[in-house]
């Protein structure tokens, strides 16, 4: 659920501003909303500070053998910091070094105090660069070295007793060091810059230290933004943010004790109320996925950590599809159990037994022939629905049923909340679900000739096109959501939501349909999979040739689990906050609840 909050204003008197909020920091419930744009000196001062450290701590190499040095972690900062400004600086020089080397590199490496011992001689020389296919007439007087070609320059020296212009050429400007003295100028900077990299790799056992300095730098800084933020009002200084209803009470006796004034309200619709989720806690690993990809539901919507967590898995499953696969993720996860976020395993260890199920269901496993998992016996397990001859027709119709099925729990969550408000528009939603599985009904029919029908007996009433009850069914849904879309109070503003109905109704289709991306990333995968083993394994195989085909077969399925994953990433992700979550209603808009806290309280 997403947890009810309520809205706080705190005032107390100017003078006693900081203390307030110190203890407001030590509290740790309330979420700061500024009264005012937060600026100041002391704010970008806190600011700077955490920027640093953060800087610092990215350049640190990520290693787990090197031991802390010991030093004061105030000061070593400051050192890293300083030392990562002077390797900027010096990268900077190289770039430069290397850009006048390029430039001069055609004239060769000569001591450009040479040019000026001649125009002491009263000889003048300039360098220039021309065009081959057009290069201008010499000027009278002036003696010529053609000295390299760079693309469709020359580049030349011009020699003479007297002052003298080369017209249709460039001037270049005379370089202040030679080509050696620039290369070895670069060079002594890449070694200070080695030197540093390694001084960073000497302070990486400090790492741990250096984070807990900026979570109190972060504490700082934020501590400035909610003091530069505050209101002000002659000697009465205010807040406002947002305190979780069950932790009112704290606020209250804190105010009690402090000498606050408070206000509490419930939020409205225009306060953008932050969310915090309180899943059920066999849903609760999906907050992995969250918190991955940063969305949250709005503060006014649902929370529908439970509906993800399960169609997401089932979506890891069919995507991935294999069970040695599965068995592999498994093991990682098992391995890696206490290096991840406690979230992120669990959800690991759900996909991946999932994925084994599955995998074991549908007959696949690391891609390998059904004549070879009927010899081990894993065929008895298998599900005659996702192994016979109908198979691709069997998970096609599938994948349609379990979009349907998805999307009419979006609606139907919605049927039940606006019934719980006491408003017809409830009516609408039920119209939705009637369309949604009459689009069940015309996908099964038009892409799988009434394969999934006919398991129930292919009944005419079910057909689309031929005056069936279906027919009439999707009627009724389209009469119901044209009469209670908006009241008619709203058309004048709402008239083009009734012109997108055809529109909608085209999208409630392609919905249904685009579960099928479950079947065909998923077939994808195991054709990949068999095809790489029937290549390397499909003929004679003699001793030297199985080592080289198990590597090979290796690295392909390496390749091909890699390909599953991103799979996962962009389609059971998508399925969920895109298709799903249109149809719930979600916007994953909301705004993550991040209390004012110090950081051994912060949650």
């Amino acid at each position: 659920m997403i947890v009810k909050m309520k809205k706080v204003m705190i005032l107390t008197m100017e003078q006693d501003r900081a203390a307030a909020l110190s203890e407001l920091q030590k509290l740790g419930v309330l979420h700061v909303r500024p009264v005012v744009a937060p600026r100041g000196a002391d704010l970008d001062q806190a600011r700077e500070k955490v920027e640093v450290l953060n800087r610092v701590i990215a350049r640190l190499p990520k290693t787990t053998t090197a031991e802390p040095s010991g030093r004061d972690v105030r000061e070593l900062a400051h050192d890293l910091a300083k030392l990562l400004d002077e390797q900027k600086t010096k990268q900077n020089q190289i770039e430069a070094l290397k850009a006048e080397a390029f430039r001069i590199e055609p004239f060769g490496s000569f001591d450009p105090a040479a040019i000026q011992a001649l125009a002491d001689k009263g000889i003048t020389l300039k360098l220039y660069r021309a065009p081959l296919k057009k290069t201008p007439d010499l000027p009278k007087g002036v003696s010529a070295e053609h000295l390299a070609v760079r693309k469709n320059d020359g580049y030349w020296a011009l020699f003479a007793a007297q002052p003298f212009d080369w017209e249709g050429a460039e001037e270049l400007r005379p370089p202040t060091a030679s080509l050696d003295e620039l290369y070895g100028t670069v060079a002594g900077l890449e070694e200070q810059i080695a030197a540093g990299e390694r001084e960073l790799s000497h302070s990486a056992g400090d790492r741990r230290a250096l984070q807990k300095l900026l979570a109190h730098a972060e504490a700082a800084a934020k501590y400035e933004e909610v003091r530069a933020g505050m209101g002000r009002e002659e000697n009465i200084a205010y807040l406002e943010g947002f305190v979780p209803a069950q932790d009112v009470h704290k606020v209250h006796d804190a105010s009690a004790a402090h000498g606050w004034g408070v206000v509490v309200n419930d939020p409205g619709p225009e306060d953008d109320a932050p969310v915090k989720l309180k899943p059920l806690r066999w849903a609760k690993p999906i907050q992995a996925i969250f918190e991955g990809i940063n969305i949250l539901p709005a503060y006014n919507e649902a929370d529908v950590s439970g509906v993800f967590m399960v169609f997401f898995s089932l979506f890891f499953a069919m995507i991935v599809g294999d069970a040695g696969y599965g068995t592999i993720f498994l093991l990682l996860t098992l391995l890696l159990r206490k290096k991840l976020p406690q979230n992120a395993s669990n959800l690991l260890m759900v996909t991946s037994i999932c994925t084994i199920l599955w995998g074991l269901l549908s007959g696949d496993v690391f891609g390998l022939s059904p004549e070879i998992l009927a010899k081990a016996g894993l065929d008895k397990i298998q599900l005659p629905f996702l192994t016979n001859s109908r198979s691709a027709e069997n998970l096609m119709g599938l994948c349609f049923l379990i979009g349907a099925a998805q999307i009419t729990i979006g609606h139907a969550w919605n049927v039940w909340d606006l019934l719980r408000e006491k408003r017809v528009k409830a009516l609408e939603q039920l119209g939705w679900i009637l369309t949604t599985w009459y689009m069940f009904l015309l996908a099964d029919h038009m892409v799988l000739r009434g394969n999934m029908v006919s398991y129930i007996g292919s009944p005419a009433a079910l057909v689309p096109f031929t005056g069936s009850a279906a027919d009439y069914m999707v009627l009724i849904g389209i009469v119901l959501i044209v009469l209670f879309m908006m009241k008619p109070a709203e058309f004048k503003d709402g008239w083009f939501n009734m012109a997108l109905l055809p529109l909608n109704l085209v999208n409630n289709f392609t919905d249904v349909v685009s579960y099928v991306r479950l079947y065909a990333v998923g077939a994808a995968g195991f054709a990949v999979a068999n095809a790489f083993n029937t290549m390397i394994f499909g003929g004679t195989i003699t001793w030297w040739w199985g080592i080289i085909g198990a590597v090979l077969v290796f690295f392909a399925h390496v390749l091909n689990i890699l390909l599953a994953v991103m799979g996962v990433l962009v389609h059971a992700i998508r399925l969920n906050t895109l298709e799903f979550s249109n149809h719930k209603g979600i916007t994953w808009s909301g705004t993550p609840y991040r209390p004012f806290a110090k950081p051994d309280a912060a949650a």
